[in-house]
Order: C-alpha cells, then sequence, then structure tokens
C-alpha cells in the first residue's frame, strides 16, 4: 500500500438485503463514511447508517436497462478518493462474486488509490440458510457452481452442467429473465428433471420461493406479474422440496414499517424490527440536517406505502 494524500476506497458486501446479516466492519464503515456509492440493491435502510452529512450517490445497473458504465463508476470512485479519506463502494451480497469488483479494483490501482475489500453474505449462501438447507450435503451434494444467467451484451452461452453432473449443486444468479432458456440447456446437457427452488427477496420481509424442476419451474415463475424481482436459482438434489425446511409464502405478520422519531432512536428501533422478520425504513426529525442526497432519498421512501407507521417521542 503506498503513502499518499488520497483516501481509502472500501469495496464492502451489503449481503442479501437484511441489515442484521452486515459484518460488524461493514456497519463500523458504513458509519463512518465520508461518501458512499452504492448499486441499487442496496436496502435503503443501510443507506439511512450512514452520517447524516455524507453523501451517497446512486451508481447502481439494472438487468436489461439502459444503465451508468462501469467506465463512468470507474472514474467516480477515483475522484471520490482524491476528495474524501473513508469512500465506500457498497455492493450487494459479495464484492467478489458478481461484483465486478475486480474491475473497480483494477481501474483505482492505476491512481495508486488505497482500497481494501470487506466480503458480505452472497445470495446463495442466505438462501439455503432461509431454506434450511446446506449449498453442500453429505452425501447429496459434495461440491457447489455459482454462475450467472446474465452475459455481457445480451449474449447466449451455455449453462454450466459439470456440477450437477458430478453430484453438485448449480447457483445461478441474474437468470430469472432467462429461466425458459436456462432450463432447457440443463435438460438437454443432462437430460435429468433436477429439483430446482427460486427464492425471490432473499432475507427480506417478502421473500418468496418457488420449487418444481427443470422441467416444470417455469410455468409456475411465468405466472409472475413482476420478474425483474431479484431472485436466484438453485438446481441440484439439495433442492428436493422434502429437504426443504422452510418454504413460507404466506407469513402475514410480517410488514412494511416506517419509523419516526429521534435518529438514533429509530435506528435501534428498526434493527428490533428487521430481528422480528420485518422490513422497514427510518424518518428521522433531523432530516433537515441531512446531505441533499440523502433527503433526497428519504423523500422518495416516505412517498412509498407502509403496513404501519411507528411514532418515536
Amino acid at each position: 500500500m503506498s503513502l499518499n494524500n488520497q483516501g481509502t476506497i472500501f469495496f464492502i458486501g451489503a449481503g442479501p438485503g437484511n441489515p442484521e446479516l452486515l459484518t460488524k466492519k461493514a456497519e463500523r464503515l458504513i458509519k463512518s463514511a465520508d461518501i458512499v456509492l452504492y448499486d441499487r440493491l442496496v436496502n435503503p435502510f443501510i443507506l439511512q447508517l450512514v452520517k447524516p452529512e455524507t453523501e451517497i450517490i446512486d451508481v447502481g445497473k439494472k438487468p436489461y436497462h439502459k444503465h451508468i458504465q462501469q467506465q463512468q463508476i470507474n472514474n467516480q470512485l477515483v475522484i471520490a478518493a482524491q476528495n474524501h479519506c473513508c469512500v465506500v463502494r457498497l455492493k450487494g451480497g459479495d464484492p467478489a462474486i458478481f461484483g465486478r469488483v475486480h474491475e473497480e479494483i483494477d481501474a483505482i490501482r492505476q491512481h495508486d488509490i488505497n482500497f481494501e475489500v470487506i466480503p458480505g453474505i452472497t445470495t446463495a449462501s442466505a438462501t439455503v440458510a432461509s431454506l434450511g438447507l446446506g449449498l453442500t450435503i453429505r452425501n447429496v451434494a459434495s461440491k457447489v457452481t455459482f454462475t450467472t444467467g446474465h452475459f455481457q451484451d445480451d449474449s447466449h452461452q451455455t449453462t454450466d452442467v459439470t456440477s450437477l453432473l458430478n453430484g453438485g449443486t448449480l447457483a445461478i444468479y441474474m437468470g430469472v429473465k432467462r429461466l425458459k432458456v436456462i432450463m432447457n440447456d440443463i435438460y438437454q446437457a443432462t437430460g435429468v428433471d433436477y429439483p430446482v427452488v427460486i427464492v425471490f427477496n432473499v432475507s427480506s420481509y417478502n421473500e418468496k420461493c418457488y420449487y418444481g424442476t427443470v422441467r416444470t419451474i417455469y410455468n409456475q415463475i411465468a405466472k409472475m406479474e413482476e420478474t425483474s424481482t431479484p431472485g436466484i436459482i438453485i438446481v441440484g438434489e439439495i433442492a428436493d422440496i422434502s429437504r426443504i425446511s422452510n418454504c413460507n409464502n404466506e407469513n402475514c405478520e410480517q410488514q412494511r414499517i416506517l419509523v419516526s422519531g429521534p435518529r438514533e432512536q429509530v435506528l435501534n428501533k428498526a434493527f428490533e424490527l428487521y430481528e422480528e422478520g420485518h422490513w422497514c425504513v427510518i424518518n428521522p426529525v433531523e432530516s433537515k440536517h441531512l446531505h441533499e442526497s440523502q433527503q433526497s432519498l428519504l423523500k422518495q421512501l416516505k412517498a412509498e406505502t407502509y403496513d404501519t407507521v411507528i411514532e418515536l417521542v
């Protein structure tokens, strides 16, 4: 690491969404950041952990839509490090798993900028934890492969089924949009109608799972009204429904909640609510002291619909 007057960039994994799954180091750095550049799947409550005066910048990419280019993100990181001491680059899940962290590190290395990567819980791990499974199970699956269903320039690449053919598990990120093609690839390559489970909004109050097989799962997902919801596909013998101990889509007690009041009190209350399985954001009474970027985010959040509004005095 070089000695210079530039700041340090922390590439932080925000996990699958639930702030309770942040590492202690990730939470500490988020709270002390001088500027935050975040991806679109980061839970907005996690952004509300940053200091009131801290600028937050949305650099998120949305699959199949026009979005900010990677070179622009790289340039923003360099500028941020030249003007701030603690720069947080906040990514969903784990930055090293389909997070393009290496591309961004290569870019800042050219400017001799210090950095550190803080791992996060990747969606596949959170998914099987929610289902009461393991990505590997003795005598069932001895290996796991992480792959993506979304490729550069929407090109088609055949799904790698090596893991499945050798008694393993296949975890497919960003594959729901191409589900029919992916399932067809798997069946043609293996001739086996493997069990499949797809989980949307992993670790959130509105988490939903759908289970079936390679030949049946597409018809179930095709009935969904919104297929842009983040979801992960797990294929292999571990996804047999008889092994899944928790696949409940009907928990009516879990709610979207807005908590208003003094900032420190509502932050503590929000963590309690997440522990109970709810999803919430905060409306601090000190909102006039927020950076304009945080005020903009808060305005958007307050305009949304909530099941419950809690006022703390």
